[in-house]
């Protein structure tokens, strides 16, 4: 019977039909779409943990290097290195101000007794303290968590050996560099932390004890959790996805990841909170599948009722359309959808032999539009282009300024008691590097400086740079440390005015009667010797970059040497040493120095072209991605 009814029965077969080439095919991919975006809630789940912990470790390590740059920076003064309280005292109280959780900072001499301390309160021998005998044993950097004596509250003092070299030796450790501070930033990055309802970040030292905890009423700083599953996964080197049970049965998933410095840190979330994302995805899944079939079925039942009859009339007529036929037209018995399709295709059949005609008509409409806006866009393209000339006449008249506030040859030769030769080549049409060079009734004064970056901004800092300093010297001015402190409050407002972040290193050399005078922090000054051997002078301890900060009176130093005949000096900026090849190798200072060497025995203009010439060979088809100058003078 069922047989006989599915051969004569065409609704029953199409009913059949299109249940079986769209209802299973679609049932199939929908449960296959279903396991495949359970998988992904599951993975989405543990990758928000992983980007969850890379993002706090990655901000806890950028704490931990920010704080050991710090402490790094003020081992490196001279008035620390020194030794002596009334000097270390001004530099420790100034180094404070820098980060507002540093609560103390303090020296110590090699028994572990004060020198002196930012605070001034009495001095403390801390020669018990572990970060103190790491430091004196010669560790370049020590961490210890421990209970603050000054704030009696968990705290991380970082410790440093300070190194003094005595008559040309190797430096030796006279005393050592510690900064206290508090965990609050550590720990406010912990509470920022949330993943859904039950995830919660928090980060252990290197022996497992808690230093920041969102739940501190549960777990108290310093706590020892090295028997956490986590947190001794990690302790014996194995970070990554863990999932474990607690002490209350609950299963977790976890992050863990090991810092550089030992630290860990971890993000978990319960297991059942991610499953329950699932769960709910598969029940979902099941009633669409469900309510799919049964629509399907049902809407395909009725379809194949009411279509029958009139499919083959339509199915005539659109044969005879689509052979050019267009006056077919449909009687359109009923007004169902059928009756509906039956009326349109009528008027369809109507409208097109009315389209043919409007046709040639509309492409003549559309063809003067296109016309139209070819025209507009045309007078767009020129505005564009005069605008572009405009900004391109506006950089070359401040490269034309930078190019004459700089010396001029027929001045240089003016100079008898110097052989003098200079090049500059900026990276774009505005570069940022800066040379003068200054005669005047105290000897004759050569400046280089480097603004950050290149471009509009960097030359008009350029330009403000060489004014200055330039007044500076025609006011008899000849004291470097004040040129440069005065210099760095005037472009510091300037700046801050331009809402720019650009600074500039700068030097300043003072060449008089054989005496050489060097002040302020810029790339090495390079000494050649009339035998051809060559001295590196290194002007990290002479100065700050200027702009930087609005007082740089504490970092301000000068030294002095002498020359004698066939001796000179040779100043540059990074875009030299710091350039590279196709190759991405770097053409670096031992290189330069190399050059000099060979060619020191002839006059200032051969070095400089023997150095150009090996540079360019260097880079080859490279383009300067910095400005690059060079000045060279010999007695």
């Amino acid at each position: 019977m069922v047989a006989l009814l599915f051969k004569t029965s065409l609704r029953l077969r199409l009913t059949l039909l299109i249940s079986g080439s769209v209802v299973l095919p679609m049932f199939g991919t929908l449960l296959i779409a279903s396991y495949q975006g359970s998988q992904i809630l599951r993975q989405e789940a543990e990758e928000k943990l992983m980007l969850q912990g890379q993002s706090l470790a990655h901000k806890v390590t950028q704490w931990d290097e920010k704080v050991v740059q710090i402490l790094k920076n003020l081992s490196l003064q001279p008035a620390i290195k020194n030794m002596y309280w009334e000097e270390q005292e001004p530099v420790l109280q100034a180094g404070i101000a820098v980060y507002q959780d540093i609560y103390l900072i303090n020296t110590l001499d090699t028994d572990g007794f004060n020198v002196a301390r930012s605070d001034g309160k009495p001095f403390i021998d801390y020669g018990d303290r572990e970060y103190f005998k790491n430091a004196i044993a010669g560790q370049e950097v020590s961490r210890e968590i421990l209970l603050g004596r000054t704030l009696d509250k968990p705290a991380i003092v970082f410790s440093t050996p300070i190194k003094q070299t005595f008559y040309g030796e190797e430096p030796e450790i006279v005393g050592v560099l510690a900064l206290a501070m508090t965990l609050t930033e550590v720990t406010e990055q912990v509470q920022a932390i949330q993943v859904d309802e039950t995830g919660y970040a928090f980060v252990v030292d290197s022996q497992g004890k808690i230093l920041a905890h969102p739940h501190s009423h549960q777990f108290k700083a310093l706590q020892d959790f090295h028997d956490y599953p986590p947190v001794k996964s990690l302790l014996n080197g194995r970070s990554g996805l863990l999932i474990f049970e607690d002490s209350d049965q609950n299963e977790w998933v976890s992050y863990s990841i090991l810092l550089s410095n030992g630290w860990g840190a971890i993000v978990q979330q319960e297991k059942s909170e991610i499953l329950s994302q699932v769960q709910q995805f598969w029940q979902f899944s099941v009633f669409l599948a469900v309510g799919v079939l049964i629509a399907v079925s049902g809407i395909t039942w009725m379809i194949a009722t009411q279509t029958i009859q009139p499919l083959r009339q339509l199915n005539r007529a659109v044969q005879l359309t689509a052979k050019g036929d267009l006056t077919q037209s449909v009687i359109a018995k009923k007004h169902d959808e059928i009756g509906l399709l039956a009326k349109s295709f009528n008027a369809m059949a109507h409208q097109l032999k009315d389209l043919f005609d409007q046709l040639e008509e509309k492409v003549k409409e559309r063809t003067k539009e296109l016309a139209k806006a070819n025209q507009l866009i045309t007078a767009l393209n020129h505005k564009l282009t005069l605008e572009n000339g405009r900004m391109e006449a506006e950089l070359l008249i401040l490269t034309e300024i930078q190019n004459m506030v700089l010396p001029k040859p027929e001045k240089l030769q003016g100079i008898e008691e110097l052989d003098i030769a200079t090049y500059m080549q900026s990276a774009t049409e505005v570069g940022g590097d800066y040379y003068d060079i200054l005669p005047h009734p105290g000897g004759i004064t050569f400046c280089i400086g480097d603004v950050t970056g290149h471009g509009l901004e960097s030359g008009i800092l350029m330009v403000m740079t060489q004014v200055a300093v330039r007044t500076l010297i025609e006011l008899e001015s000849y004291d470097f440390v004040e040129i440069l402190k005065t210099l760095n409050k005037t472009l510091f407002k300037n700046i801050e005015r331009m809402n720019s972040d650009k600074s500039i290193t700068l030097s300043l050399i003072n060449y008089a009667n054989s005496n050489l005078t060097i002040s302020g922090q810029h790339e090495e000054v390079i000494i050649g010797r009339a035998n051809g051997t060559l001295e590196r002078i290194d002007t990290m301890d002479l100065g700050l970059p200027i702009g930087l900060e609005e007082d740089i009176t504490a970092f301000l130093n000068y030294l002095t040497l002498e020359l004698g005949p066939g001796d000179g000096v040779v100043l540059y900026t990074d875009g030299i040493t710091e350039a590279r090849n196709q190759a991405k190798q770097m053409y670096g200072i031992e290189r330069f120095c190399d050059v000099l060497r060979e060619a020191w025995s002839h006059s200032s203009e051969d070095i400089k072209q023997a150095v150009l010439v090996d540079f360019n060979q260097f880079i080859g088809e490279v383009a300067l991605t910095d400005d690059i100058t060079l000045v060279i003078f010999k007695c």
